[in-house]
């Protein structure tokens, strides 16, 4: 799954939480205690999309769904949990189909 399919389906979720369940969501993200830490200047104030760039630039693409799910988890949204979790899943078959065919 490449990088812009990652952010799109990152931003898709974020669309779909609610203005409390995002700042939750952000309120996590800044308290999360495994590294690498986002600084809180990167976070407040920061719309879906911005807050979806943050998560992919701080854990790269293949950690960015990971830790979107354990976020969303945090907060008790497991459904979108769930939705982005099957992304990542994907994410996991494509990149095991890419190693095979090499």
């Amino acid at each position: 799954m490449s990088s812009q399919n990652i952010k799109m389906a990152i931003a898709d979720m974020f669309e779909g939480l609610s203005s409390s369940n995002f700042d939750n969501f952000r309120h996590e993200l800044l308290h999360r205690k495994e590294g690498p830490r986002v600084a809180r200047i990167r976070v407040e104030g920061k719309n879906r999309l911005e807050i979806t760039n943050v998560l992919v630039s701080t854990f790269t693409e293949t950690g960015a769904v990971g830790v979107a799910v354990e976020m969303l988890r945090e907060i008790h949204c497991n459904e979108e949990a769930d939705q982005l979790g099957k992304c990542r899943f994907m994410q996991n078959e494509n990149r095991a189909e890419s190693s095979a065919e090499h």
